[in-house]
């Protein structure tokens, strides 16, 4: 019999969802920061590469990562 330690509970990568609006958007992974995934994404939808990025803790212990497109006036201070 295994004895637990406190190394073996440390070990299990933290549960990740991205959130951009309605989507869901799968984790690639624990190697890559939420900066990285955010700028991957902007490839496809290129309202994200300027977007910010908000953190919060669910429940059940994921964490729920959420793109925020920001908001701002084009040509805005010139003039």
């Amino acid at each position: 019999m295994q004895e637990t330690t406190l190394d073996t509970l440390t070990t299990a990568p933290t549960r990740r969802v991205f959130r951009y609006g309605d989507h869901q958007i799968p984790d690639p992974g624990p190697q890559y920061t939420p900066e990285q995934v955010r700028q991957s994404l902007a490839c496809y939808l290129p309202e994200l590469a300027n977007a910010t990025t908000e953190e919060k803790s669910l429940p059940d212990g994921t964490v729920e990562i959420a793109f925020r497109k920001q908001v701002t006036t084009k040509g805005a201070g010139h003039g």
